[in-house]
Protein backbone atom coordinates (compact mmCIF):
# COMPACT_ATOMS: atom_id res chain seq x y z
CA UNK A 1 0.00 0.00 0.00
CA UNK A 2 1.56 3.24 -1.19
CA UNK A 3 1.77 6.59 1.18
CA UNK A 4 -1.55 7.91 -0.59
CA UNK A 5 -3.85 5.49 0.12
CA UNK A 6 -2.82 4.49 3.61
CA UNK A 7 -3.51 8.22 4.36
CA UNK A 8 -6.89 7.69 2.38
CA UNK A 9 -7.33 4.45 4.60
CA UNK A 10 -6.59 6.52 7.71
CA UNK A 11 -9.36 8.91 7.09
CA UNK A 12 -11.70 6.49 6.09
CA UNK A 13 -11.28 4.78 9.23
CA UNK A 14 -11.15 7.95 10.96
CA UNK A 15 -14.66 8.58 9.69
CA UNK A 16 -15.99 5.43 10.73
CA UNK A 17 -14.44 4.69 14.24
CA UNK A 18 -14.35 8.63 15.37
CA UNK A 19 -17.32 9.92 13.72
CA UNK A 20 -17.58 13.05 10.80
CA UNK A 21 -16.18 15.52 13.41
CA UNK A 22 -13.27 13.46 13.55
CA UNK A 23 -12.63 12.97 10.08
CA UNK A 24 -13.40 16.80 9.03
CA UNK A 25 -10.58 17.88 12.03
CA UNK A 26 -8.57 15.17 10.32
CA UNK A 27 -9.01 16.92 6.57
CA UNK A 28 -8.67 20.87 7.89
CA UNK A 29 -5.56 20.48 9.77
CA UNK A 30 -2.97 23.29 9.20
CA UNK A 31 -5.69 25.19 7.19
CA UNK A 32 -7.07 28.74 7.12
CA UNK A 33 -10.60 27.78 7.99
CA UNK A 34 -11.83 30.97 7.16
CA UNK A 35 -9.78 31.57 3.83
CA UNK A 36 -10.80 28.23 2.56
CA UNK A 37 -14.34 28.12 2.97
CA UNK A 38 -15.47 28.71 -0.26
CA UNK A 39 -18.99 31.06 1.16
CA UNK A 40 -19.58 32.46 4.30
CA UNK A 41 -20.69 29.81 5.95
CA UNK A 42 -19.29 26.05 6.46
CA UNK A 43 -19.28 23.29 9.47
CA UNK A 44 -16.86 22.94 11.38
CA UNK A 45 -15.79 20.43 14.10
CA UNK A 46 -17.21 22.09 17.64
CA UNK A 47 -13.91 21.35 19.02
CA UNK A 48 -11.48 23.95 17.07
CA UNK A 49 -13.94 27.11 17.64
CA UNK A 50 -11.83 29.32 19.96
CA UNK A 51 -11.89 28.65 23.49
CA UNK A 52 -12.89 25.23 23.58
CA UNK A 53 -9.98 23.52 22.45
CA UNK A 54 -6.08 25.04 24.10
CA UNK A 55 -2.82 24.16 23.87
CA UNK A 56 -2.02 21.26 24.50
CA UNK A 57 -5.64 19.67 24.37
CA UNK A 58 -5.17 18.69 20.75
CA UNK A 59 -5.01 15.21 20.06
CA UNK A 60 -3.78 13.70 16.81
CA UNK A 61 -6.17 14.60 14.09
CA UNK A 62 -7.77 17.91 15.48
CA UNK A 63 -7.73 20.85 14.25
CA UNK A 64 -4.71 23.25 15.35
CA UNK A 65 -5.99 25.73 18.40
CA UNK A 66 -6.25 29.05 17.26
CA UNK A 67 -7.36 27.68 13.75
CA UNK A 68 -10.49 29.51 14.15
CA UNK A 69 -10.21 33.16 16.43
CA UNK A 70 -12.51 34.90 18.63
CA UNK A 71 -14.57 37.08 16.56
CA UNK A 72 -13.89 35.31 13.29
CA UNK A 73 -17.06 33.10 13.43
CA UNK A 74 -20.81 32.92 14.39
CA UNK A 75 -22.56 29.82 15.10
CA UNK A 76 -25.60 29.59 13.69
CA UNK A 77 -28.54 27.25 14.78
CA UNK A 78 -28.62 23.98 14.09
CA UNK A 79 -31.68 21.18 15.27
CA UNK A 80 -28.77 18.75 15.23
CA UNK A 81 -25.33 19.18 14.55
CA UNK A 82 -23.97 19.66 18.04
CA UNK A 83 -25.12 16.17 18.72
CA UNK A 84 -22.32 15.00 16.11
CA UNK A 85 -19.81 17.60 17.69
CA UNK A 86 -20.17 19.94 14.86
CA UNK A 87 -20.77 23.40 14.33
CA UNK A 88 -22.63 25.15 11.37
CA UNK A 89 -20.95 28.38 11.36
CA UNK A 90 -20.81 31.79 9.45
CA UNK A 91 -17.71 33.67 8.75
CA UNK A 92 -16.74 36.85 9.15
CA UNK A 93 -16.92 39.22 6.39
CA UNK A 94 -14.15 39.00 4.26
CA UNK A 95 -11.51 41.85 3.54
CA UNK A 96 -13.00 43.54 0.55
CA UNK A 97 -11.73 42.32 -2.59
CA UNK A 98 -10.60 39.04 -0.76
CA UNK A 99 -13.34 37.28 -2.77
CA UNK A 100 -14.26 33.70 -1.65
CA UNK A 101 -12.14 31.03 -0.35
CA UNK A 102 -10.98 28.19 -2.96
CA UNK A 103 -12.54 25.19 -1.42
CA UNK A 104 -11.21 21.92 -0.94
CA UNK A 105 -10.26 19.86 -4.31
CA UNK A 106 -7.19 17.67 -5.22
CA UNK A 107 -6.13 15.56 -1.96
CA UNK A 108 -8.62 17.10 0.46
CA UNK A 109 -11.60 16.35 -1.67
CA UNK A 110 -10.79 13.35 -1.45
CA UNK A 111 -9.61 12.82 2.16
CA UNK A 112 -12.87 14.25 2.47
CA UNK A 113 -14.65 11.63 1.08
CA UNK A 114 -12.53 8.98 2.35
CA UNK A 115 -13.76 10.39 5.77
CA UNK A 116 -17.52 10.51 4.54
CA UNK A 117 -16.84 6.85 3.04
CA UNK A 118 -16.04 5.38 6.53
CA UNK A 119 -19.31 7.58 8.26
CA UNK A 120 -21.58 6.00 5.25
CA UNK A 121 -19.85 2.34 5.81
CA UNK A 122 -20.85 2.28 9.63
CA UNK A 123 -24.06 3.57 9.02
CA UNK A 124 -24.68 0.48 6.22
CA UNK A 125 -23.97 -2.06 8.93
CA UNK A 126 -26.11 -0.46 10.92
CA UNK A 127 -29.11 -0.66 8.51
CA UNK A 128 -27.88 -4.14 7.51
CA UNK A 129 -28.51 -5.52 11.54
CA UNK A 130 -31.94 -3.49 11.60
CA UNK A 131 -32.87 -5.58 8.79
CA UNK A 132 -32.01 -8.55 9.45
CA UNK A 133 -33.12 -8.36 13.10
CA UNK A 134 -36.78 -6.84 11.69
CA UNK A 135 -39.24 -9.43 10.12
CA UNK A 136 -41.91 -9.10 7.47
CA UNK A 137 -44.33 -11.98 6.43
CA UNK A 138 -41.96 -14.60 8.33
CA UNK A 139 -39.02 -13.07 6.48
CA UNK A 140 -36.07 -11.01 7.68
CA UNK A 141 -36.22 -7.75 5.87
CA UNK A 142 -33.03 -8.19 4.55
CA UNK A 143 -34.24 -10.77 2.25
CA UNK A 144 -36.92 -9.24 0.25
CA UNK A 145 -35.93 -8.51 -3.14
CA UNK A 146 -36.60 -4.28 -3.45
CA UNK A 147 -34.58 -4.05 0.49
CA UNK A 148 -31.57 -6.37 -0.73
CA UNK A 149 -31.43 -4.52 -3.96
CA UNK A 150 -31.51 -0.99 -2.28
CA UNK A 151 -28.67 -1.80 -0.02
CA UNK A 152 -26.80 -3.53 -2.74
CA UNK A 153 -26.80 -0.35 -4.47
CA UNK A 154 -25.52 1.23 -1.54
CA UNK A 155 -22.48 -1.05 -1.43
CA UNK A 156 -21.78 -0.95 -5.14
CA UNK A 157 -21.69 3.11 -4.56
CA UNK A 158 -19.57 2.79 -1.75
CA UNK A 159 -17.00 0.65 -3.80
CA UNK A 160 -17.29 3.45 -6.52
CA UNK A 161 -16.35 5.99 -4.06
CA UNK A 162 -13.38 4.28 -2.94
CA UNK A 163 -11.88 3.93 -5.87
CA UNK A 164 -12.13 7.30 -7.40
CA UNK A 165 -11.08 8.52 -4.15
CA UNK A 166 -8.04 6.39 -4.39
CA UNK A 167 -6.93 8.60 -7.16
CA UNK A 168 -6.11 11.21 -4.68
CA UNK A 169 -5.56 14.55 -6.57
CA UNK A 170 -8.59 14.81 -9.12
CA UNK A 171 -9.83 17.77 -10.65
CA UNK A 172 -12.89 19.87 -8.92
CA UNK A 173 -15.31 18.48 -11.16
CA UNK A 174 -14.70 14.82 -10.96
CA UNK A 175 -14.47 15.30 -6.73
CA UNK A 176 -17.82 17.04 -6.68
CA UNK A 177 -19.66 14.29 -8.87
CA UNK A 178 -17.60 12.00 -6.31
CA UNK A 179 -19.22 13.34 -3.41
CA UNK A 180 -22.65 13.68 -5.10
CA UNK A 181 -23.04 10.12 -5.40
CA UNK A 182 -21.81 9.50 -1.73
CA UNK A 183 -24.51 12.08 -0.75
CA UNK A 184 -26.65 10.21 -2.84
CA UNK A 185 -26.08 6.52 -1.19
CA UNK A 186 -26.52 8.70 2.04
CA UNK A 187 -30.01 9.34 1.00
CA UNK A 188 -30.81 5.26 -0.01
CA UNK A 189 -29.13 4.50 3.60
CA UNK A 190 -31.21 6.59 5.33
CA UNK A 191 -34.05 5.19 3.70
CA UNK A 192 -33.28 1.89 5.06
CA UNK A 193 -33.95 2.96 8.50
CA UNK A 194 -37.67 3.79 7.63
CA UNK A 195 -39.27 6.23 9.87
CA UNK A 196 -36.56 6.17 12.36
CA UNK A 197 -33.48 7.94 9.53
CA UNK A 198 -35.42 10.83 10.14
CA UNK A 199 -35.48 10.95 13.78
CA UNK A 200 -32.74 13.26 15.49
CA UNK A 201 -31.57 11.46 17.81
CA UNK A 202 -31.43 8.65 15.43
CA UNK A 203 -27.18 8.40 14.55
CA UNK A 204 -27.77 8.30 11.06
CA UNK A 205 -28.50 11.99 10.98
CA UNK A 206 -24.23 11.59 10.83
CA UNK A 207 -24.96 11.32 6.97
CA UNK A 208 -27.34 14.36 6.33
CA UNK A 209 -24.57 16.44 8.51
CA UNK A 210 -21.87 14.42 5.76
CA UNK A 211 -23.80 15.72 2.83
CA UNK A 212 -24.02 19.24 4.02
CA UNK A 213 -20.38 19.14 4.55
CA UNK A 214 -19.30 18.30 1.59
CA UNK A 215 -21.95 21.15 0.15
CA UNK A 216 -20.75 23.68 2.14
CA UNK A 217 -16.74 22.96 1.72
CA UNK A 218 -16.56 21.85 -2.15
CA UNK A 219 -16.45 23.95 -4.85
CA UNK A 220 -19.14 24.29 -7.05
CA UNK A 221 -17.88 22.92 -10.30
CA UNK A 222 -17.56 25.75 -12.46
CA UNK A 223 -15.63 27.68 -9.86
CA UNK A 224 -12.17 27.52 -10.16
CA UNK A 225 -9.75 24.69 -8.67
CA UNK A 226 -8.91 25.19 -5.28
CA UNK A 227 -7.09 23.85 -2.12
CA UNK A 228 -5.08 20.81 -3.31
Amino acid sequence: MNGAAAELRRYRELGREGGLAAGLGAVLAGLDVAGVAPGGVAVLPTAVLAGQVGAGQVEAGQVEAGQVEAGQVEVLPHPFAGLEGLSLVRFAARSAGAGTGAGLTGRYAAALAAVRIGVLSRMVDAAVARLEARRFGGLPLIERQLVGGALADVVTEIEVAAAAAAHGDMPAEAAWAQHERLTEAGWATTRLFGAEGYLIDHPVRSLHLSALTADLWLPRPSATEGVR
